[in-house]
């Protein structure tokens, strides 16, 4: 089996393993370097990314003869998930926007559904947003100029949020979808474009 990561020759014999969690896992510990993470795998030249919980360990090393592997350094990694947290703000703005819609209308098991992905959408981004920051420690003044404190920001899209999660329970949807139209929806345009300024710095 040939393996390479970042396009150079990795001279071992990984014969010994059975299966390719297992050469992941040696090949983690013994040569991606500290700041580096495991970006991409290739099999017999085809992308591979597990459908399930350690899908690896069942593909056995027999079936390999080309593994190629691809690292990224923390901050690339980091810019990398800002990219496509910044491409999801737009898709979770349309949930948000068709989700206010639905409470408005009367809908409100589909509304219900679609507000509970919107909720754990948002964490997602407020998630890659903050990792973001640590990794790549952007000048805070330059990207909260005029605007609140990170720590401020988030605590107060919380309150909204927990809000929001109150009203739901007493089933004003009429409420829900003003609050979500009117206030929460402005602060995800805003942390879209503190996401964007992130990514540029």
């Amino acid at each position: 089996m040939q393996v390479t990561i970042n396009d150079q020759n990795l001279p071992v014999d990984f014969s010994p393993f059975q299966s390719l969690e297992e050469v992941i896992q040696e090949i983690h510990e013994r040569f991606i370097p500290p700041g580096h993470q495991l970006f991409q795998v290739r099999i017999n030249g085809e992308f591979f990314s597990e459908r399930y919980p350690r899908e690896a360990r069942y593909v056995e090393v027999k079936e390999i003869s080309r593994l190629e592997v691809k690292t990224l350094s923390d901050e690339e990694m980091a810019r990398f998930f800002l990219q496509d947290a910044i491409r999801q703000a737009d898709t979770l703005l349309e949930g948000m926007d068709r989700c206010a819609l639905l409470f408005r209308v009367g809908s409100e098991e589909e509304a219900n559904h679609r507000f509970a992905q919107v909720a754990e959408a948002l964490r997602w981004l407020l998630q890659t947003g903050e990792h973001a920051c640590r990794v790549l420690q952007p000048d805070r003044e330059k990207i909260f100029s005029g605007r609140v404190s990170l720590s401020r920001y988030l605590s107060g899209l919380a309150d909204l949020l927990e809000e929001m999660w109150e009203i739901l329970e007493d089933e004003d949807y009429v409420m829900l979808a003003d609050l979500m139209e009117y206030e929460l929806m402005p602060m995800v345009r805003e942390w879209q474009t503190i996401l964007q300024k992130i990514a540029g710095h």
